[in-house]
């Protein structure tokens, strides 16, 4: 790494790679986003469900894309991740409690790790439960769909929320094609309103 050799502290290198991202546009989202290791979980559920991470654009990222057709109704995967509390989200991903010991920990494992903290990929559930999938060794593929709209029939994916029937076991997001979908097609679904809004 170069600018470890320059004997820079930790504060100068991140305004250096700052500078170097504000001037190369092109290099913003590998910068920015965290690497995406090809062992990483993220990947392994990918390749088994018969799907691929990869570029969409510059502006939105990675994003999902089928490696095989997929007929309508078939199930495509499930929306899994690390299963929080409100409480645990309100302090860890939204900031708005006082973090304790374990929220700490947590937070902290997920920076040495090189996992960001965004709230991006939290999905709340009906139970009341959240599962975020930002941390792509402990999440399925599934975080990786963008949105498109259903109303506008862009969307080729539906996501419906699962519960058992005691109640209380959580299921995890299941997500269904709508549409027969074609190898190299992106897999994208409705985010739906509540995404756009403030927690």
């Amino acid at each position: 790494n170069l600018t470890n050799s320059w004997n820079l502290s930790k504060d100068t290198k991140m305004k250096l790679l700052l500078v170097i991202a504000l001037c190369l546009p092109a290099l913003t989202p590998a910068l920015i986003r965290p690497a995406l290791p090809s062992d990483s979980l993220a990947h392994r559920t990918a390749r088994e469900a018969g799907v691929k991470i990869d570029v969409v654009s510059e502006r939105k990222g990675l994003g999902a894309f089928a490696t095989k057709k997929m007929k309508v109704g078939s199930y495509i995967g499930e929306y899994r991740g690390e299963i929080l509390s409100k409480t645990e989200v309100q302090a860890r991903i939204w900031g708005r409690r006082k973090t304790n010991t374990k929220d700490k920990e947590w937070i902290r494992d997920r920076k040495e790790r090189g996992q960001s903290i965004t709230g991006d990929y939290v999905f709340e559930m009906k139970t009341g439960h959240f599962i975020d999938c930002e941390d792509a060794d402990h999440s399925s593929w599934c975080r990786f769909m963008n949105h498109a709209s259903e109303e506008n029939r862009n969307a080729n994916v539906k996501g419906f929320d699962k519960v058992s029937k005691d109640d209380d076991v959580l299921d995890f997001p299941q997500f269904y094609a709508i549409k027969d979908i074609q190898e190299g097609d992106e897999l994208v679904y409705d985010y739906g309103s509540r995404f756009f809004k403030d927690p």
